[in-house]
Formats: C-alpha cells, sequence, structure tokens
C-alpha cells in the first residue's frame, strides 16, 4: 500500500511540475497559458495536499471564511505570476502552500479590518476561452443567460449546489448564515431579481449586492479550476 501511494505521488508530483512549466512556455495572455493554469489550479484543487494554516482561536468561527478569502488571492497570484515558480527550488505543492500561508495574515485583516482589503482591482484577471459566459451568468447581465441550458452553465450551476469545498457556503453577509453566497448565487442563477432576494433573505439590496460582486471576483478564479478538463 506504502509503495502504491509513494507512486500515486510521484505521479501528482510530476503532473503538476509539468504543468506549471507548460504554462511559463507561453506568452502572458495567451489562451495556451490560461488553460494550463487553469489545469493546474483544478489538478492542485483536487490534489487534497492543499495545506490547513492555523488562525488564533478567536478566529477559529471564521475560518471557512479566512480560507476561502486566502485561497481565492492564491489562485489569483498563481494565475498572474506562474513564472515565479521555480522548479530546480522545490515541488509544486510547496510552493503553493507556501504562498497559501504568506496569504493568511492577508486574509484575516480582510475579514476583520474591511477598510485594508486586497487590492484585487490591481490583479490582473485571466480568462477561459469561455469565462464570459460564465460571468454573463452570473453577474446576469443578459435576462436569458440565467436560463441557458449550455453545458458551461450546466457544470457551474452543478458546482454552486454541490460545493465540493464547503467554501461557497461558508462565505455569509456580515454573518448571517442564512444569506451565504452559495444561496444568493443559486437565486441569481434562478433569474431571481435583488428585490426578490432581499426580500427572501431579510437583507438589503446594497448589501447584497456589494457582498456579492466582491466575492463573486474572488471565487472567479477557482470556478476556471473546476471547469478546467
Amino acid at each position: 500500500m506504502c509503495e502504491i501511494d509513494n507512486m500515486a505521488e510521484a505521479v501528482l508530483r510530476d503532473r503538476l511540475r509539468d504543468l506549471a512549466l507548460e504554462a511559463q512556455k507561453h506568452p502572458r495572455g495567451s489562451l495556451e497559458r490560461q488553460k494550463a493554469v487553469g489545469y493546474l489550479l483544478g489538478a492542485i484543487q483536487r490534489s487534497g495536499k492543499l495545506c490547513r494554516p492555523r488562525v488564533p482561536q478567536h478566529l477559529s468561527g471564521s475560518y471557512a471564511e479566512i480560507y476561502a478569502i486566502a485561497q481565492q488571492q492564491l489562485f489569483c497570484y498563481i494565475f498572474d505570476k506562474i513564472d515565479t515558480y521555480k522548479a530546480e527550488r522545490g515541488e509544486v505543492m510547496q510552493w503553493v502552500n507556501f504562498l497559501l500561508s504568506k496569504r493568511f495574515p492577508d486574509a484575516i485583516r480582510e475579514l476583520t479590518q474591511p477598510g485594508q482589503k486586497f487590492p484585487w482591482q490591481h490583479v490582473r484577471r485571466t480568462t477561459l476561452e469561455d469565462l464570459d459566459e460564465v460571468e454573463n451568468w452570473l453577474f446576469q447581465k443578459s435576462t436569458t443567460v440565467s436560463q441557458s441550458s449550455s453545458p458551461l452553465a450546466a457544470d457551474l450551476r452543478e458546482y454552486l449546489e454541490s460545493d465540493p469545498d464547503g467554501i461557497l457556503q461558508g462565505v455569509c453577509v456580515n454573518n448571517q448564515p442564512h444569506a451565504t453566497f452559495q444561496i444568493i448565487a443559486i437565486a441569481i442563477a434562478d433569474g431571481r431579481s435583488w428585490k426578490q432576494i432581499s426580500e427572501e433573505l431579510n437583507v438589503k439590496i446594497p448589501t447584497l449586492s456589494s457582498f456579492y460582486q466582491r466575492n463573486l471576483k474572488k471565487f472567479i478564479p477557482q470556478f476556471q479550476a473546476y471547469l478546467s478538463p
């Protein structure tokens, strides 16, 4: 059993390294680079090897939200700066977990000090070939996209409902557990208006909208990783 486990570990290490190096071969902004990084993030997310840094005891109840913020910061960084990975210095997961740990203080500050949030506006968000459809569907830029029956929309809806990592349901409006990102995103996917969602959750529309738009930008890289083949 140990030998099998070791072989699986070696296969994963090689796969992650190959994806990182493949991404570095292509010019910034190219579709080939974006796809390679998307595949890499998907493999990292499915690996079960992401570390779980500790937080102060008084913040343990907010761990899911802190972890979600840190992970999205991490994914944005990898999308933007995959070239900083140096294979000769170590394995991909060592690099990734170092970066994730370094982002926890920022994530804690973003949660506890809203005026000092991570500067998302300065992160260049890369996209996959069909990310526009994802954003249209989730941002409600069209009155018809929420009824989309495309495979992409179906896959994204499945992800929203299953929330395999438990992240979407761990982020809520002002510590109101009945108003999670998952619940709001599904409501939007169902075509409900902000007024309807506000009445159902008893949360003001500006608060709902601000929370949703802010967190959607954070989760885009995670959606990309999930939707990557």
